[in-house]
């Protein structure tokens, strides 16, 4: 077949289903099939002969990309992975990036080649599946997919001081043993709603499960916390009825500053919460059925 020239090469790239850039030995781009709008194009709209420092609008990522066309050129080993761009009107695009070194016929690295693919809409549904399985059905609050999925992501963006609140319903084994579940069920969304509804924006109401609510307290004080638990209390003894008997024990325990081991202050408010339990019973010198 004979061999295409330059301009001709440069056609088929730039046809090409995904997008196609080269980079030198100094990290520069030395041809781009298409120049994506998340980049600030240089003269003439172009990014040729410049470095993704210069070019990216965000500079974090400019940055990163940088580092990483260095280590591929270093090292030989390619790379893969997934960048969100946000937008001005709120939403994100995301967009899939591979790299690899080029060798000459000698083995020595003359540069880098790579892709770049729109994978917004994948990764959309991707998250819109993530999020439906951190719901719980019964409730509508988030269940323990929550914790597994999001709490190292959300701790890099707490907000201190930060209060774990946990707490345990004091009748629903009661209300289901002498009404049923459906009264059960009614109970749980009652406490579910009421938690929502007197918390703050930004602490996510968990189900833990059963009847156990964690709620992680975003900017939360000690103080803030005890009188939340205070006006949720009342408020559950406001919408109690006479089958569906409305209570929580309650325990929280309050950090200030990101230095901390999550599954020590849930097992502290934990024990706070058990605590707060047997004071009540103690209080209506009554057994409470868990």
């Amino acid at each position: 077949m004979e061999f295409l020239d330059s301009e001709i090469m440069k056609h088929f790239m730039h046809s090409a289903p995904v997008n196609i850039f080269f980079k030198d030995t100094e990290c520069k781009y030395c041809f781009v099939s298409e120049i994506c709008d998340m980049v600030s194009a240089g003269e003439n709209g172009s990014i040729v002969g410049k470095t993704d420092l210069e070019v990216q609008k965000f500079s974090e990522i400019g940055k990163m990309y940088y580092e990483d066309d260095k280590k591929i050129l270093a090292t030989g080993e390619g790379s893969q992975y997934i960048n969100e761009f946000p937008m001005e009107d709120g939403e994100s695009l995301y967009f899939e990036i591979k790299k690899n070194a080029v060798r000459n016929e000698n083995g020595n690295i003359i540069g880098i080649v790579g892709i770049v693919d729109n994978v917004t809409e994948r990764v959309r549904l991707e998250k819109k599946a993530e999020e439906l399985s951190m719901i719980d059905g019964l409730t509508g609050v988030y269940n323990r997919n929550y914790l597994k999925y999001r709490v190292e992501e959300k701790k890099k963006k707490l907000i201190f001081p930060f209060t774990v609140i946990i707490s345990d319903c004091n009748y629903l084994k009661k209300v289901n043993d002498q009404y049923g579940h459906e009264y059960g069920d009614i109970l749980l969304k009652i406490v579910a709603g009421t938690l929502k509804e007197e918390i703050p924006e930004g602490s996510p109401v968990i189900r833990m499960g059963g009847d156990e609510f964690m709620i992680l307290g975003n900017g939360i004080t000690e103080e803030k916390a005890s009188e939340l638990m205070t006006n949720i209390q009342e408020s559950l003894k406001q919408k109690s009825k006479e089958k569906i008997p409305l209570s929580l024990a309650m325990g929280s325990y309050t950090v200030q500053d990101k230095d901390f081991c999550f599954d020590e202050i849930c097992h502290k408010a934990d024990m706070r919460m058990y605590e707060d339990k047997k004071r009540t019973k103690a209080d209506e010198g009554v057994e409470i059925i868990e």
